[in-house]
């Protein structure tokens, strides 16, 4: 059994150099809790906003799901968090995880007793599973750790992926990509060609981007008011 893996933060561009004057704008703490899959964004996005920044998009999923090939009554399972890759009804019978994402999730830190978002792929790996990884053309894999376990890692080349796959799980990563990203992440899980089950609840985030907008505009206008004060002095 192939079990195809696919993590939405593949496809959320962050930059790679510390040097990149925007590198700070994404130095964000990533914990899979109710504050970092939600409220935390708008504050990220006024980092953006009060600076005169686009807010950053995925980009790169359109034709994704064709470079695959499936076999009959193939089914998607999704989830927002990763470590759901690892979920009874994923897992069963698995011999090779072929995973795309931006991260390895091949063990950063020590393992606990359960399968999580960082480290589940050491689970397939206890059960004998092979691994693979590929990330995608923005990633530099050698500014992560080495997995604990083995697994082949590389740039993903594009182009069709040999081999069938009889499963496949999408995550979302909610706490790595924002919420302002959600209706591409649901037109990725749509088009899909498969049957899909969710495996937890995964529903578009509350994210009041004009009220943002508007906090934006406000703020302009005290700097623009103070300035004069100042200027008046």
């Amino acid at each position: 059994m192939r079990l195809l893996v696919v993590d939405f933060d593949y496809f959320f561009p962050v930059p790679q150099d510390p040097k990149d004057p925007l590198a700070p704008l994404y130095a964000w703490a990533h914990f899979e809790t109710p504050y970092y899959l939600g409220e935390v964004w708008e504050e990220r996005a006024l980092a953006f906003l009060l600076r005169g920044l686009p807010l950053p998009h995925a980009q790169g999923g359109e034709g994704f799901w064709e470079r695959f090939a499936f076999a009959e009554g193939t089914v998607l399972y999704y989830a927002d968090s990763n470590a759901l890759a690892f979920h009874p009804e994923v897992r069963e019978g698995v011999e090779e995880v072929v995973l795309f994402d931006a991260h390895h999730d091949a063990g950063y830190r020590p393992l606990g007793g359960e399968p999580a978002c960082d480290d589940w792929m050491v689970f397939y790996a206890r059960q004998g599973a092979r691994l693979r990884a590929f990330y995608p053309s923005w990633r530099d894999p050698s500014l992560e750790p080495e997995p604990v376990v083995p697994v082949e890692r590389v740039k993903d080349p594009e182009g069709p992926v040999e081999g069938i796959f009889q499963r496949v799980f999408l995550c979302r990563s909610g706490a790595w990509v924002p919420p302002w990203a959600d209706e591409a992440f649901f037109a990725f899980l749509e088009a899909a060609p498969l049957p899909k089950v969710a495996l937890e609840a995964v529903t578009r985030r509350p994210l009041d981007l004009e009220g943002l907008r508007r906090r934006v505009r406000e703020e302009a206008l005290g700097l623009t008011l103070l300035e004069r004060i100042r200027g008046l002095k």
